[in-house]
């Protein structure tokens, strides 16, 4: 399973980036915004998911590790495949869906191409208040206020920290400070 993928961006079209790694071109299926994103000829990192059927293998990308997230929670609904769940980012960022879900906005979640009444009910249903799990937790809020004290602003170490990988707080904050001191 592909979980990251980063290299170059060498060609854009329609929803689709190739990202060149070590000499192979993958082909990764983005939303409009992380489309807009990423630049051609240009680094990039992409968090991806892997979907693999009978006659296809599909590589779905996102910006950062809390889109990845909010995108298998969504496939985890019965009924929502991943062309759908992408047309879900439509929305906006992961705060504002989470959002849209956690007040039951039917009507915003209905406004998405594919997105029924009984499917926006359905991901409401499964998902209102599953979401704020991945939010709030205690340890990613000690390591942004980590980073606030060293200077970095409380948003941009949100950003951050939520596409960091590893499971120990010291590789995602060393991650982290990897990240903001390029900037």
């Amino acid at each position: 399973m592909i979980i990251t993928l980063s290299g170059t961006v060498t060609a854009k079209d329609g929803h689709d980036a190739i990202v060149e790694v070590e000499g192979v071109g993958y082909q990764v299926h983005l939303h409009k915004r992380a489309l807009e994103a990423v630049a051609i000829d240009a680094p990039a990192r992409l968090w991806t998911h892997e979907y693999i059927r009978e006659d296809s293998r599909d590589l779905y990308g996102f910006l950062n590790a809390a889109e990845h997230r909010l995108f298998l929670k969504l496939l985890s609904i019965s009924g929502v495949g991943p062309k759908l769940a992408m047309n879900i980012f439509s929305l906006g960022g992961t705060k504002e869906i989470e959002s849209m879900i956690d007040r039951g906005d039917i009507a915003a979640l209905t406004g998405v191409s594919g997105v029924g009444r009984k499917t926006a009910q359905k991901i409401v249903l499964e998902l209102r208040g599953r979401l704020a799990d991945d939010r709030g937790d205690a340890e990613t809020e000690e390591m942004i206020a980590a980073l606030v004290n060293l200077g970095y602003g409380r948003e941009r170490s949100r950003e951050v920290l939520a596409s960091s990988a590893g499971d120990k707080v010291e590789d995602r904050l060393r991650t982290a400070l990897k990240e903001l001191s390029k900037k």
